[in-house]
C-alpha cells in the first residue's frame, strides 16, 4: 500500500460512523498488509539468504526452520482403535472465543 492509499484509508475510517463498517475496512486493510508482509519476507529471504542482514535503520535475521506437520488424530485413533471418549480424557480444558467476522 502506498502512503497515499494509507492516508485515504485513514481519512475514510475517520468519516465512517458505523463501527461495523470501520471493522470491514480495517479488516480488508489488514489482509492486504499481511499479504505484503509475506511477499517482502519471501523476497528478503531469496535475495539475502540465511543470516543477519542490516537495512538503513533496522536489521532482520533470516533462518531456515523445519516445522513438523500436524497429527491427523482421526486417522491415528482409527489405526489404534482409540474411541473419542478415551481421546477426550487427554484433552486440555476448552475455552470460549468470541469471533466477529466481516462479511463481504
Amino acid at each position: 500500500m502506498t502512503t497515499a492509499t494509507l492516508i485515504q484509508t485513514e481519512a475514510l475510517i475517520s468519516t465512517i460512523t458505523s463501527d461495523i463498517d470501520a471493522l470491514y475496512v480495517l479488516d480488508q486493510q489488514a489482509k492486504a498488509l499481511a499479504d505484503q508482509v509475506k511477499a517482502i519476507k519471501e523476497a528478503i529471504a531469496n535475495k539475502y539468504g540465511e543470516g543477519e542482514h542490516k537495512g538503513e535503520l533496522h536489521s532482520v535475521t533470516v533462518q531456515l526452520v523445519q516445522v513438523s506437520g500436524t497429527v491427523d488424530y482421526k486417522k491415528l485413533c482409527v489405526a489404534y482403535g482409540i474411541q473419542d471418549d478415551v481421546l477426550d480424557t487427554y484433552r486440555k480444558a476448552g475455552r470460549a472465543d468470541i469471533r466477529v467476522t466481516p462479511v463481504k
